[in-house]
């Protein structure tokens, strides 16, 4: 007995699909914010004088606009993963309809879960990926508020050196 009809084999497919590029996409911006964000990490390694403030400032500047720009994609990203939830659920649903009416199996709510996880897993995959990208987002931004807080402890001590 064949569980998966053709157009569900065909839905399965297509996110697979779909999620192979996803995880080629999100690879491509996460090597995007990384080389953004390496350039600001190299200026704390220079010498810090009255000369190079400019660089300081600039520095602290994009520090700010690379968090204010993580914070929309993380919620842009939040909102296409709750996108996916809703269809997961009405997919889950959908099968479990399937399962308890029209199959033919005779199966208890273990099993019933079991069969339908057999359905949504590349769904479930899908907001996985997004959860992983949206979790370095978050990361960067913590790592861009601790260079804020560095950038801001520097020009503190710039002043209190007299620089």
């Amino acid at each position: 007995m064949n569980l998966y009809t053709q157009d569900e084999i065909d839905r399965v497919n297509k996110a697979k699909e779909t999620n192979d590029k996803l995880e080629e996409f999100f690879a491509g911006k996460r090597e995007d914010w990384n080389n953004n964000i390496q350039p600001l990490y190299e200026v704390l390694k220079s010498d810090f004088n009255a000369t190079n403030s400019k660089k300081i400032m600039e520095m602290q500047s994009n520090a700010l606009s690379f968090r204010q720009a993580i914070s929309e994609q993380i919620s842009f990203f939040l909102n296409k993963r709750s996108k996916e939830e809703v269809k997961l659920k009405k997919i889950k649903q959908d099968k479990f309809v399937f399962y308890a009416t029209g199959v033919g199996l005779k199966t208890n709510m273990g099993e019933k879960s079991i069969l339908i996880d057999g359905h949504i897993g590349e769904n479930e995959r899908n907001i996985q990926i997004i959860d992983v990208h949206i979790e370095f987002l978050r990361s960067c931004s913590k790592n861009l508020e601790s260079l804020g807080y560095t950038i801001k402890n520097i020009i503190e001590l710039m002043n209190y050196l007299g620089k």
